[in-house]
């Protein structure tokens, strides 16, 4: 009788473990495939073996969560014709304010009102409006200064006085004069003011 040898015993060792691993994978796919076989057969009624009210608890989960689903999408539709409304609105707002920008000249960029999630088109178009009143009121309280008006002439006027060429002390009296119809004060000092020795 041959005794085995260790060549035969590792062939036979790796034969062993290479076809008990192709039976066992096979096993296991049937196995994979009976349990599939089941839940096809089964289906949806082994909530209720887990437990009773699992079933009528699916049910109403799925109730509130197309509830949930309708109103999200009803919420989306809403929010959508509201922000294209008020969009709406807004770019009227701005063609209107533009257009009187324009012929007024206000000095200020052209306004573009966009209505987003993180800006107040309210206050916005607020702020615009002030500083166009501010500088509509500039213009008119401007117009109505008569001192404003009188300025570049009273100037004029000083420099004249100036030029003229006179002695220091009747040019720079008159000067004086001039100058506090401005409301602008010119200290002189008493030496000046004084009359030349000789002088009646």
């Amino acid at each position: 009788m041959q005794p085995l040898r260790k060549d035969h015993v590792d062939h036979y060792k790796d034969f062993v473990r290479d076809e008990f691993s192709i039976a066992s994978n096979r096993v296991e796919r049937e196995i994979s495939q009976q349990a599939q076989d089941k839940v096809e057969e089964v289906g949806d009624k082994f909530a209720s073996v887990i437990h009773k009210n699992l079933p009528s608890l699916i049910k109403d989960m799925a109730k509130k969560e197309k509830a949930l689903r309708d109103f999200q999408q009803k919420k989306y539709s809403m929010e959508s014709d509201l922000r294209f409304q008020t969009q709406k609105i807004a770019d009227q707002i701005s063609e209107i304010f533009n257009n009187i920008k324009k012929r007024n000249k206000w000095d200020m960029n052209k306004i573009d009102i966009q209505v987003k999630d993180d800006a107040d088109p309210v206050e916005y178009i607020t702020k615009k409006i002030k500083k166009a009143c501010y500088e509509e009121a500039e213009v008119h309280a401007r117009a109505q200064h008569k001192l404003y008006h009188a300025l570049e002439n009273k100037k004029k006027k000083c420099l004249n006085i100036l030029y003229t060429g006179s002695h220091i002390q009747p040019t720079l009296v008159e000067l004086q004069k001039e100058m506090a119809t401005a409301n602008i004060q010119l200290d002189l000092p008493n030496s000046l003011l004084a009359l030349p020795s000789g002088a009646k």
